[in-house]
């Protein structure tokens, strides 16, 4: 891609000035990176600026708000995941949807910074006047269109479980967020079993 080429051609020469397109593109890269170390609790847009060796209002210009950066970085992990379902889907009926879900769980409990930001966000996001509120009430549309077809196949009720299913992989993160000693796999595990079916009962 283009904006790839010229970030990296960017790292490889410091001095080379990034264009309108590209510098956006690196803050939610270094910001993504950033929270990854530093966690969501100590992440600003000063401490961007500075991973960025720019000034803060030069942070701005390109990213208006810290709280529409952070939904530009939950846009490109969900991007990321986005590929990973297709590629997924590619592979059925070889891969079950319980599967797909699975390696969802897997990736937020590997990742607790990020579940936090998600969390955290879309609790504030309830707010209409926030500026993530529309992103994230598009996001549970988009992902229950997109779950709800693969749920249908495997004789489930479509629309209905889709919703169960995304309202409780929400409140365990939630509840594992609160309480890091659960082992929210397990959790998920039982849940899904009950509710999707045992490994043993897809393949008879």
């Amino acid at each position: 891609m283009q904006v790839a080429g010229t970030l990296e051609r960017v790292r490889s020469s410091p001095r080379t000035r990034l264009t309108a397109d590209a510098r956006p593109v690196e803050l939610v890269e270094l910001a993504t990176s950033l929270i990854a170390r530093v966690g969501y609790n100590r992440f600003s847009i000063l401490a961007l600026a500075e991973e960025a060796g720019m000034t803060r209002a030069g942070v701005l210009h390109h990213v208006v708000s810290k709280e529409q950066l952070l939904v530009d970085i939950l846009s490109a992990r969900d991007q990321t995941l986005s590929e990973t379902l297709a590629a997924a889907l590619q592979h059925l009926p070889d891969t079950h949807v319980h599967d797909i879900l699975n390696n969802v769980v897997r990736r937020n409990i590997a990742e607790p910074e990020f579940t936090r930001l998600f969390t955290v966000l879309s609790a504030e996001a309830l707010d209409p006047a926030h500026p993530a509120h529309g992103w994230f009430a598009e996001r549970l549309r988009r992902s229950i269109a997109t779950l709800a077809p693969l749920l249908e196949d495997e004789g489930h009720p479509g629309e209905q479980t889709a919703l169960q299913v995304l309202s409780y992989m929400d409140g365990l993160q939630l509840t594992w967020l609160r309480d890091p000693s659960l082992d929210m796999w397990s959790l998920w595990q039982g849940f899904s079993a009950r509710v999707l079916g045992s490994p043993e009962m897809r393949s008879e």
